[in-house]
């Protein structure tokens, strides 16, 4: 029995996220210490946000996530959302 491949198939689109990186603008790099404008990049819920709705490059937005973690780890940034 030949299996007959299927042509159905539609190409797959590749959608172009403009991204409007501060770090990349400011040429500046997140840190743990500065913990006041790693606030800005939590949900209300103490989510960290992410990039599609930041809007910051792959490279900054992992850069991003450790240090919200170090500074949650020090107690700078809640690990839970204040009531």
């Amino acid at each position: 029995m030949a299996f007959k491949k299927s042509s159905s198939r539609k190409p797959r689109r590749i959608i172009k996220v403009a991204t409007n990186c501060e770090f990349c603008k400011g040429e500046k790099e997140p840190d743990y210490k500065n913990y006041k404008a790693l606030e800005r990049y939590l949900s209300d819920r103490a989510k960290i946000i992410g990039k599609r709705r930041s809007g910051i490059c792959s490279k900054h937005q992992r850069r991003l996530s450790v240090e919200i973690k170090r500074a949650r780890h020090l107690g700078l940034l809640p690990l839970t959302p204040s009531i």
